[in-house]
């Protein structure tokens, strides 16, 4: 055998055994899709989504807690809990099939924007890439970053384009579950073409953070908060409707207004928030910190403080120039 065959089966060995460890870090989450197989029981096997609770449901045994595992201590836990009805199973295989939990949102001038799930989230240029890389007019010096999770509703501005002429793409803000990246268009873009054209909107609003159901919604007509929220599968049970945050267009800008839904709900006042064209709701999750950090001018107040963000350029726009 020659060195150049030694070293690729070196290689194929290395694979073979690290790559278990990795599958085995992964931490199970809400809306994974899971195999369960059970050796000599087939009758058994069964394909499960795990719940909003971060739940599955089983045949003999019933609910079970898989959230927050990996697929070898829910494996355990199945025929621990299993073997007391059929001591015949001793082993069973847990795979997970969709990793839906990792879950990030891709806007604005990329080639194929849209909700995308990782086994692992990898990095924002790596991320840019896999929606198809950005369109023409897109903007890689402004590229930003909404926060979501505990941070819900934090806006950072990187310049990509910089870290990649000067090779610092490592050092570009790690990418977490639920932050949604929008690639502006370029400036050129933002002033070409007729004003009335290029204020058109998408046909959709979005909601992001302690949702049930976080992604695109398709727009209505007369729908306020409550019901756009409901269409999203209702708050979490830690959503913290106290601090909800709407940001919605104006123009080439956007204003972000802060909504305490709390009091919303109890008294109606103020009147009903009607939801806009490409509006994206964000409810963070309750102890966060979200709205920190975030250096918007306060313009006035509606429901709450009316800030602009003079960050968020022609938000979720299509990709066509206008």
């Amino acid at each position: 055998m020659n060195l150049k065959n030694i070293f690729i089966l070196n290689l194929i060995i290395v694979f073979i055994l690290v790559a278990p460890a990795f599958a085995e870090d992964y931490k199970i989450g809400s809306e994974d899709i899971l195999e369960i197989s059970f050796y000599g029981n087939t009758e058994l096997n069964k394909t499960v989504r795990v719940n909003q609770n971060g739940t599955i449901t089983l045949d003999i045994i019933g609910e079970i807690e898989a959230s927050g595992k990996t697929t070898k201590e829910l494996q355990d836990d199945i025929v621990k809990l299993i073997s007391r009805f059929k001591r015949n199973i001793t082993q069973t295989i847990v795979s997970v099939t969709s990793f839906n939990y990792q879950y990030i949102f891709v806007t604005g001038q990329v080639n194929t924007p849209g909700k995308y799930t990782f086994e692992n989230i990898p990095d924002l240029w790596t991320i840019i890439n896999e929606a198809g890389g950005i369109s023409e007019l897109g903007d890689l010096s402004r590229v930003l970053i909404i926060r979501g999770g505990k941070d819900a509703g934090k806006v950072e501005t990187i310049n990509v384009a910089e870290a990649i002429s000067s090779g610092k793409i490592k050092d570009l803000p790690k990418i977490k579950r639920e932050d949604t990246i929008e690639i502006p268009r370029t400036m050129a873009g933002l002033i070409s073409g007729d004003i009335s054209t290029q204020i058109e909107r998408k046909n959709l609003i979005y909601a992001v953070g302690a949702v049930n159901s976080p992604g695109a919604i398709t727009f209505e007509k007369n729908v306020d908060i409550l019901e756009a929220i409901a269409l999203a599968g209702g708050p979490t049970a830690e959503a913290n409707l106290k601090e909800v945050k709407v940001i919605t267009k104006d123009g080439f800008y956007a204003q972000t207004y802060h909504l305490n839904l709390e009091k919303y709900y109890e008294s109606g006042i103020p009147a009903r928030y009607i939801i806009r064209k490409e509006d994206a709701i964000i409810i963070p999750r309750r102890g966060s910190s979200s709205f920190l950090g975030i250096n918007w001018v306060t313009l006035g107040t509606v429901a709450g403080v009316i800030t602009s963000s003079l960050l968020v350029y022609d938000q979720l726009r299509s990709d066509e120039p206008r």
